[in-house]
């Protein structure tokens, strides 16, 4: 049997290369991050450029954003094992390749199943690799203070990749997907060629078997899971909905889609405690038993928890309910997306003294008020200032997790297991969007379909109208597009104003409660950080009264 044998001439290097790191390698590590988060943007903007340009459904790309997911979610945990298998910087160059590759073949694509299979599948993968090696790299490289630094440096490209919309968006108007698509590929390859700044990491397992099946069986775990509920608003959970493509059982493939997956990660536990013994797990051990570890994990999953669902609940309602402009919107985006930057950035370099445990809660609590204060300004017929404070409120409260909680991760676990934990880590921010954006959609149609079932009954609201109006109830919707909606069911202008008064209500009540329920979920955060690891650099003071005192 292989075994992982780190020598001592390799530990003697690793050492020597955190002791001569600057923070040049860590700009070209940030640029990396905002990249990756970039092209997200990139394919949010894109859906009218392609289908004006190559004919693109709203199935079909939805089913490229949906594929992309899925890859980046279900291979991020094996990007992180083969960085310490092969080396993070090497890792890291083969990631931008593939980012590259991908971005130039959407740009080029003939027809949207090349973009899609071509340049999206592509792009995911190369994400897969570059995101763990980034979180390693920061690891592998700093350490102390230096690290907690760079860690909030790299939360914080990831909340200043929120402003490329605005410059993506203009680019996407003018010229369309193509050029865009070519930017973000040369932008890629300007990374690349940046990388040669980074210090070479000796790999840490270069001499073991890989570990395929710990890979096969996450991966198609993972994927199965994140495929269950990324439809679960659209296709359906007990009965399928219109979307749904097929039945098993006449039940959506939602729950069972779920289910095998779940029954599949189950099965990663002896899969991983014989790779333990080989000495290459995909998923070490502490990173299942530790209390710590879990902690640091749900410190960096509720946050992306937190901005998925903010996604789906918010932006829908302001452009669909109160007609804002996807401009508008992108510009509101700046009132989280510059706090975030900000506390996630500079919280670490400027109170490097403050207890990480509790600016963690802090952020959890301010979270839970974000909640509490978009629920209060949601009106049934547009939004009110609080909308637009507690968002703000919510940069301020993710920012100031994101600043602490991958290096609460790093700090829980040995050298290599840090340098190993970014595709983990970045296997949990995946977990965490795609969970909230599936959970906060699907409660959100069930809230507004049942809030206008029992208030269309006591609402003195024609019976011959309720049915088809029920069909549309799940739907965000402005008050004059309803109102036309229901001018073709022939109701008359008293039977319109009370559908669409009920309607407006009925909608504007589920928000409430969906944003209400966020809140409650992200105060409950507050009790997975009771194990959590203490990174605070100690005081200077403490330290001499801890030396003067007599042993």
């Amino acid at each position: 049997m292989a075994t992982t044998i780190l020598t001592a001439e390799g530990a003697t290097r690793r050492t020597e290369t955190t002791a001569k790191a600057t923070y040049a390698p860590l700009v070209v590590l940030a640029l990396a991050q905002i990249g990756t988060s970039s092209d997200s943007a990139a394919m949010n903007l894109a859906t009218a450029s392609l289908v004006g340009t190559l004919g693109a459904t709203l199935d079909d790309i939805q089913m490229a954003t949906t594929l992309f997911s899925l890859i980046a979610g279900a291979f991020m945990i094996a990007g992180g094992l083969i960085g310490v298998t092969i080396g993070l910087r090497r890792t890291l160059a083969i990631g931008l390749s593939l980012a590259a590759l991908g971005e130039i073949t959407a740009a080029l694509s003939p027809a949207i199943f090349s973009f899609t299979w071509g340049g999206r599948v592509v792009t995911g993968l190369g994400v897969c690799l570059v995101t763990p090696s980034v979180l390693g790299l920061v690891a592998a490289l700093y350490q102390g203070r230096q690290r907690a630094i760079a860690f909030g440096t790299i939360a914080g490209a990831a909340a200043l990749s929120t402003l490329s919309p605005l410059i993506l968006g203009i680019v996407m108007d003018s010229s369309g997907f193509r050029l865009t698509f070519a930017i973000m590929a040369a932008y890629f390859v300007v990374v690349l060629c940046c990388a040669r700044l980074i210090p070479r990491t000796p790999a840490s397992g270069g001499h073991t078997h890989f570990d395929v099946a710990g890979t096969v069986v996450a991966a198609l775990g993972m994927g199965l899971v994140l495929f269950g509920v990324a439809h679960l608003s659209d296709w359906g959970i007990a009965s399928p909905q219109k979307l749904c493509p097929f039945t098993l059982c006449g039940l959506p493939p939602t729950l069972p889609a779920i289910v095998v997956g779940l029954v599949l990660l189950g099965l990663l536990v002896p899969t991983e405690r014989r790779a333990q013994r080989r000495g290459n797990p995909l998923i070490p051990r502490a990173f299942v038993t530790s209390p710590s570890v879990r902690a640091g994990l749900s410190a960096v999953a509720l946050p992306f928890f937190y901005m998925g669902a903010v996604g789906i609940l918010a932006t829908p309602y302001l452009q669909l309910v109160t007609g804002f402009t996807a401009l508008q919107t992108g510009m509101l985006s700046l009132l989280s997306g510059i706090p975030m930057f900000l506390l996630a950035t500079f919280l670490p370099k400027l109170a490097p003294h403050l207890s990480s445990r509790l600016i963690i809660r802090v952020g959890f609590i301010a979270i839970a008020c974000a909640c509490g204060l978009m629920a209060l300004g949601v009106h049934a017929h547009g939004v009110t200032a609080a909308l637009f404070a507690g968002m703000a409120l919510g940069g301020f409260g993710v920012g100031a997790v994101n600043s602490q909680s991958n290096n609460a991760v790093a700090c829980a676990v040995t050298r290599k297991e840090a340098e190993q934990s970014g595709g983990i880590q970045g296997a949990a921010r995946s977990i965490g969007l795609a969970l909230g954006t599936a959970l906060a959609g699907t409660f959100l149609l069930l809230t507004m379909a049942g809030g206008f079932a029992s208030q269309a009954a006591s609402a003195g609201i024609d019976q011959s109208y309720v049915a088809p109006a029920a069909e549309t109830a799940s739907t965000l919707m402005s008050d004059s597009a309803f109102s036309d909606e229901a001018r073709t069911w022939g109701a008359d202008a008293a039977q319109v104003d009370k559908l669409v008064d009920v309607k407006a209500s009925a909608q504007a009540d589920a928000m409430r409660l969906s944003f209400g329920a966020l809140g409650l979920l992200m105060a409950a955060g507050l009790l997975t950080t009771r194990h959590l690891v203490e990174t605070a650099a100690p005081r200077a003071e403490q330290d001499k009264a801890k030396a003067r005192r007599p042993r």
